[in-house]
């Protein structure tokens, strides 16, 4: 768990009761770019969301480049939520609803309840497509694949789900059946991709490092 202002963080131990699983990595074909997405105005949407409430609030406003949702208390985001412009406010509810699914998805690996990690991440995928609005069609569909597809514990987009990839938790043992419907029910919908849409099947691993 990384606090991404403070660079402080902790490891989270696999519960050894946590059943065996793999990371599937789904590649659109497609390769992100951030630069060239709506990630940038994603992030000052929330600046901006988080100065409206401060504003209605009567809190003293910080510039823009100083302004985050994290100092704003939830309770303070609902007093003012439908007074917002709703763009602002669906910013604002990803936003909350993510730090509680980042705290219940510590729990769910502390305890080793991979069904639960996975529902938070399909959560937070859902949350990601409504209500801050990210996500190619080509990931859409591939994360929609894969909520039918048995043997996957739960995923979401890589990243903020301009292209690239999706991720999910797997089955290991259902590895070969998982890559066969999710490239058939993809290139059923986007057949230009038959030469670039890949899937990765990886083990986790004791951090990062040189190798």
């Amino acid at each position: 768990m990384l606090d991404c202002e403070s660079n402080e963080y902790r490891l989270i131990p696999k519960a050894s009761n946590m059943p065996d699983f793999e990371l599937g990595i789904f590649f659109s074909g497609l390769t992100r770019s951030l630069m060239s997405s709506d990630y940038n105005l994603r992030v000052t949407e929330c600046k901006t969301a988080a100065w409206i409430v401060q504003a209605y609030e009567n809190v003293p406003l910080k510039t823009h480049d100083k302004t985050f949702l994290r100092d704003v208390p939830e309770s303070s985001f609902k007093r003012n939520r439908d007074n917002m412009p709703p763009r602002f406010a669906r910013r604002a509810d990803h936003f909350y609803s993510e730090h509680k699914r980042v705290r219940e998805g510590i729990t769910a690996w502390e305890t080793g309840n991979l069904e639960w990690f996975g529902s938070l991440s399909k959560a937070s995928c859902e949350s990601s497509i409504h209500s801050y609005e990210c996500g190619s069609p080509e990931l859409i569909a591939i994360y929609e694949a894969m909520l039918t597809t048995d043997g996957i514990y739960g995923g979401r987009f890589s990243g903020a789900g301009f292209k690239g990839a999706c991720i999910a938790l797997v089955d290991p043992a259902k590895k070969e059946s998982i890559e066969k419907e999710i490239t058939e029910k993809y290139l059923a919908r986007f057949p230009q991709y038959k030469d670039t849409f890949k899937v990765y099947f990886c083990k986790s691993d004791d951090g990062a490092r040189f190798v």
